[in-house]
This record gives C-alpha cells, structure tokens and sequence, in this order.
C-alpha cells in the first residue's frame, strides 16, 4: 500500500469537497476585523498540495508553505509554476521551524496540527509566535476538539474527470493520559482502471480547549475567539449539540509600547 501523501492529486481529489473561495473568503474577513496590521505575506503551515494558494495569489498576497513531504511540496510549487507565480516553500517541521523573513498572517487547514505530546504543542507555538510579526493572525481550522476522544469513523466518495476516489477515515483511541489516538485515512482509487490503495497512519495527541488558551497564552498569543463551521455568526459558547469544522483565531501580542 502507497504512501497517501506520496501522492498529492489523489489526496486533493479526496478532499475537494470544500468550498475554497468561500473559506478564503472568511479568512479575508477575519483579516479585515482582527489583524492589527496590514497583511501581505500569509504562511500556511501543513501545506500540503496548497488548495487555497491560487485563490490567495489571485488577491495578491505573497504565499509561504511548509510541509514535511516533498512530493506535497514538489506539486504545489508545480502548480504555482503553471499560475506564472513565484511561491516560497520549506520543508520544515511545524513544529520547530525558522523563516528568514517572517509573515502577516498564518494559517493552519483541516486540523493538520500534528503533534504527538505537549512539548511539541508548546514548541509549535513557539515557532509560529516567531514567524509572524506582532498583531499578525494565526488562525487554526478544525484543530481544537471539543468532544472527548473516542473511536470514530467515516467515510466519503468524490470524482474528478473519470477518476473516483474511496475515502475511509477512522480514528482509534491509544491513551487517555496521554490524549493520544491514532488517525487513518485510506484511499481507494480508480484511474482510468487503473486500482490503487492508498493510506496514510499517524499517531496524534488531541488539542482540548482550556489547554489550547493556556498554552497559546503562553507563548504569546491572545485569544480572538472560535466559531462554528467556518460561520462567523456562529461563535461557540461549549453547549453546541455539534461542532462541525471549528475555526479559531489567535493574534500575536504587540509589544506594549506598540499596542498603546
């Protein structure tokens, strides 16, 4: 069984499914009502095959990525290359990564922040506290949970030009001590006829809500707030029946003298 994110067309056929301009569409918003400073250069962390960079290009901002998979990497600097555009990609831990020139905005998509124990949580934040400039945004899609773990399943089926792509996701409980669960996401896919399966194993620590505003006060961020589903009309209060693909939004402290 190949690697999953060995092969970023599949792994964008299978999550294509969201509505991309209308997410760069909030994230312009929250810019718009929260960055205390004007937004140029945006970061993506976990970038993956990059699915909101053509849009984000478009508006004119200069884009950065960083990913551990070359392959990931390879195919969005491809894509930026067929836009004309010139994009800035590393591969670097999110975790413990360094950016010569730092940025106005980060991003975080599809709760792609992958840490295995606190130390690497707290060390995430380090990093992107460093890469962004004070009263810069770091907003965070579907990264804090807001039910217990448990052992979950899923399933979807998406199609692009003649090719059909079987998504399976489950998650598995390990440790509760820990926090930790394992994620699988297996893909079945159809080219042509061609039969490929596809899958991809990781062991996560899950991100609880208290700890998430300790620690990213901690390392220097102050707290804007969550909502629901991507809706800024919808702001969670902890008493939703069901929380859909939460969005939250942090902003790196200005030094005092500046935020006077």
């Amino acid at each position: 069984m190949d690697s999953l994110y060995a092969n970023p067309f599949y792994y964008e056929i299978a999550f294509s499914y969201r509505d991309i301009p209308k997410e760069v569409e909030v994230m312009q918003e929250v810019i718009h009502r929260y960055s205390l400073i004007p937004v140029k250069r945006v970061l993506e962390l976990g970038c993956g095959n990059s699915p909101h960079m053509p849009e984000l290009l478009q508006l004119g901002y200069s884009y950065v990525g960083i990913d551990l998979s070359p392959e990931m990497l390879q195919y969005s600097q491809e894509k930026a290359q067929q836009l004309g555009h010139s994009i800035e990609l590393h591969r670097q831990n999110m975790n413990d990564f360094q950016l010569d020139t730092p940025v106005d905005f980060a991003f975080i998509m599809l709760g792609s922040l992958y840490v295995k124990n606190t130390s690497e949580l707290i060390s995430h934040f380090a990093s992107v506290n460093r890469a962004l400039n004070p009263g810069g945004l770091y907003f965070l899609d579907w990264c804090v949970d807001f039910s217990w773990l448990a052992d979950t399943t899923d399933s979807w089926f998406m199609e692009r030009d003649g090719i059909t792509v079987e998504v399976s996701h489950s998650t598995e409980l390990l440790n509760y001590v820990d926090q930790t669960f394992r994620e699988t996401i297996t893909l079945l896919v159809n080219d042509e006829g061609q039969v490929r399966h596809l899958q991809q194993d990781s062991i996560r620590r899950a991100i609880y809500p208290q700890e998430f505003l300790l620690i990213s006060d901690q390392q220097g961020f102050e707290f804007i707030g969550w909502w629901n589903n991507w809706n800024l009309n919808r702001p969670l209060t902890g008493t939703e029946e069901e929380v859909v693909r939460p969005i939250s939004v942090l902003r790196k402290r200005q030094p005092e003298s500046d935020a006077e």
